[in-house]
């Protein structure tokens, strides 16, 4: 880190002040402590310049108003810029044994002391300082490291031997010098860096390589008692690389302890609501009054008041001024509050317009917290009171309905201080006037045409924003139902296909921050033209065929030669016609007639498959350009000319064209099989055992009977009149009897029947 300023003011040294003056401009103006015993040892460089000064930050920046300069080197040198190396102290100017004792360090050189007596008036004393040296080098050798110029600031009673260093680390006995406070980033190591202030550039109000940050040395005495003060810095190990010390104007306080500052940065500021009781923790005999000030403007009520107590109740530096007659005596404390949590307001739209709605009470967690990472809402209430008592908390704020009241409780928790408040949530219904839009329409370009499309939800966003004067920063969102709407659930992302074909409404959440500003339903057509599929259409030869591409649409175009125009339009010729159709809103579609000419079949053949049982078939094979369907009792026709499982009998093949035009007549085919069993009983039902219709077809065919064990029981032929179950004129037993049938083609079928009495 470096510290540069934007302007080149630097401070100034004034030479004039005698050692008791200097001394004694350290103290607070109306201080009831005087120094005496003053005396101030260091060099003397000639011409009036010497080790020690009073310096004015002349609106550098410097971040101490005035106050004394002890130093290593001449007093003057100290002023910026910071473009020298200071290492002025001669090498016969002595070091000091008490500094040396307080540091842990030997052989100093260059000490400048200043030493003073003064007797306590409180329990408390204290004044600011800042340490600055050369020896913070930016880039250091390594060997550079453990040079260590110091200073301590020497606090004893008068009958005692002890010193105490007030100059250390924070809440530690580490003195400050180089070695104890330094920043990151050299060949160093760095240590106690939250006291470090920086390395400095050039333009620096002073002529010193680095600094600490502005730093209090503090101590409790005993009031009443003579103390004395030795403050001393000296270079360590050689005459090289100076150092100094600023101490505050002003800043030398013999006055109340107030107890630590309560500050954020500190990790201990009070809670939000908070209040603490402060009053010094020792009292000055012969006290006349008090004040207390806040922000050095009197407290209205607490002006010369007989009690040192006082309430805090808000941030600020408070300071209590003891006044006792000749002289006053100050003490200090600065008060901060963590941050609170805020007040929020929740706008919800209301679906069915009851006054009742539902709230994601998590929408305003950002509002409650202001974004700080450190705040956490941990549960909310319908009342403050269960809020308080973590009673009854509302199970799910996500999903919050307000029939119980339109105010509900966040409570909320600081992590870093542990402090606990409450914020009040505002429940209100939106109640904004919107303009709808026009239905969205859309041409469906997607085959098939189903009537769904994907529609560009940010379009239609900038419909609505186009439509109306929204706040600034509104956010759209869509859901498929308004209830959904209202919870922010299931929402849609874009592209959004409608999933109700042709036309569906959706519903567009307009929204500001957490808040929801109005809800639109937004209508979505989808014009398509689930009509126009292709058709085959067939006319007879020599005929003509009307193709209709439908009503309802705003124009039509036929690709004919030359274009026509309209509905329908008269077909004699074979081939593709297309017709493009255009609705009012400009979609298109087109459609395809396939003509073809039909002529009459011509039955080249019928195939007949007998005797195969539940495989009998009838196969009619025809020839000609038509679309055809085929029939065995001209009223249960099918595409297929195959017909199967067909049961023994007479039919009659007729073949229809599908497009009306002229049939060829029927032809009579017979299947054949033969029975599986009679029952010769003289009742003239199955009697003789015979082939239907077999001398139809196959007049010459032969037929055998055999018994069981081949003998041969009768010889016939189509036109007889079958076999009536007797053999030689004796009736033959019920049994199984088998058969040859020797057709005309040569084919024989073999097989056996049932005799049944």
């Amino acid at each position: 880190m470096y510290s540069t300023l934007a302007s080149a003011q630097y401070i100034t040294i004034d030479n004039s002040k005698t050692p008791t003056q200097l001394v004694q401009d350290l103290f607070t103006a109306g201080s009831c402590v005087t120094p005496t015993n003053v005396t101030v040892s260091g060099w003397d460089f000639g011409g009036g310049e010497k080790s020690y000064a009073w310096f004015n930050s002349n609106s550098s920046g410097f971040p101490l108003a005035n106050g004394l300069l002890i130093s290593t080197g001449k007093a003057s040198s100290a002023v910026g810029p910071n473009t020298t190396l200071l290492s002025e102290g001669p090498a016969n100017w002595p070091g000091d044994s008490d500094l040396e004792q307080a540091i842990g360090e030997n052989n100093t050189v260059n000490a400048t002391v200043v030493e003073f007596d003064f007797v306590a008036t409180t329990n408390y004393v204290s004044f600011n300082y800042i340490f600055s040296s050369e020896q913070y080098l930016s880039n250091p050798n390594p060997n550079q490291c453990n040079y260590s110029d110091g200073f301590s600031f020497l606090l004893r009673r008068n009958n005692s031997v002890i010193n105490q260093n007030l100059g250390v680390i924070p809440g530690t006995n580490i003195p400050v010098k180089v070695t104890t406070v330094r920043g990151s980033g050299t060949n160093c190591p760095s240590a106690n860096t939250d006291y470090f202030d920086a390395f400095n550039g050039s333009n620096h109000p002073t002529n010193f390589n680095g600094q600490t940050k502005l730093m209090i040395a503090e101590a409790d005495i005993v009031p009443g008692e003579s103390y004395h003060v030795k403050l001393v810095i000296a270079d360590q190990g050689n005459n090289l690389y100076d150092s100094g010390i600023f101490i505050g104007g002003n800043s030398f306080n013999n006055d109340f302890a107030m107890g630590d500052d309560r500050l954020i940065a500190d990790g201990n500021p009070l809670c939000p609501g908070e209040t603490l009781t402060v009053s010094p923790d020792y009292t000055v005999p012969g006290t006349l009054s008090y004040t207390w000030l806040k922000n050095d403007i009197p407290i209205p009520g607490y002006v010369n008041v007989n009690s040192p107590v006082y309430t805090i109740t808000s941030a600020g530096i408070y300071t209590i001024v003891a006044n006792l007659g000749t002289c006053t005596i100050r003490g200090y404390i600065n008060i901060e509050y963590g941050p609170s949590p805020n007040d929020a307001v929740l706008i919800q739209c209301d679906d069915n317009s009851d006054g009742i709605t539902i709230y994601n009470l998590n929408n305003v967690s950002q509002t409650i917290t202001g974004g700080d990472s450190q705040m956490n809402i941990v549960g909310y209430f319908r009342n403050l009171s269960d809020a308080q008592n973590d009673q009854n908390a509302i199970a799910n704020p996500q999903s919050y309905q307000n029939n119980q009241g339109n105010t509900v409780v966040a409570k909320v928790e600081n992590n870093q201080f542990g402090c606990i408040n409450y914020a009040s949530i505002s429940l209100q219904v939106a109640s904004n006037t919107i303009n709808s839009i026009l239905p969205v329409r859309a041409c469906d370009t997607v085959a098939p045409q189903d009537g769904l499309f994907p529609f560009d939800l940010n379009a239609i966003s900038l419909q609505i924003q186009n439509n109306n004067t929204l706040p600034a920063g509104n956010s759209i969102q869509y859901f498929t139902d308004s209830q959904d709407a209202v919870t922010q659930n299931n929402q849609l992302s874009t592209p959004f296909t409608n999933t109700t074909a042709n036309e569906q409404t959706i519903y567009a959440r307009i929204a500001t921050g957490p808040d929801c500003y109005a809800i639109l339903p937004v209508t979505l057509i989808v014009i398509s033209f689930p009509d126009l599929q292709d058709q085959a259409v067939g006319i007879c030869d020599g005929e003509s065929a009307i193709l209709d591409a439908g009503s309802g649409y705003a124009s039509y175009s036929w690709d004919t030669n030359p274009v026509q125009n309209t509905q329908t339009i008269a077909v004699t010729q074979a081939g593709n016609y297309t017709v493009t159709v255009t609705t009012a809103e400009g979609c298109t579609g087109t459609k395809t007639f396939i003509v073809a000419v039909s002529e009459m079949a011509t039955i080249l053949n019928i195939e007949v498959n007998s005797f195969s049982g539940t495989n009998n078939s009838v196969t009619v094979h025809v020839s000609g350009n038509g679309n055809y369907e085929f029939s065995l009792d001209n009223v249960n026709y099918q595409d297929s000319n195959v017909f199967t499982n067909v049961l023994p009998g007479e039919y009659q093949v007729f073949v229809r064209d599908k497009n009306g035009c002229d049939n060829p007549p029927p032809q009579t085919v017979y299947v054949l099989d033969y029975p599986r069993f009679f029952t010769p009983n003289g009742d003239g039902y199955n009697d003789t055992w015979k082939i239907k219709n077999l001398e139809i077809n196959y007049p010459n065919a032969e037929l055998l009977i055999f018994d069981r064990y081949g003998k041969l029981l009768k010889q016939f032929f189509p036109s007889d009149e079958g076999w009536n179950g007797t053999f030689n004129s004796y009736t033959l037993p019920s049994d199984d009897y088998w058969f040859t049938l020797s057709l005309n083609n040569g084919r024989i079928i073999k097989g056996h029947f049932a005799l049944k009495r």
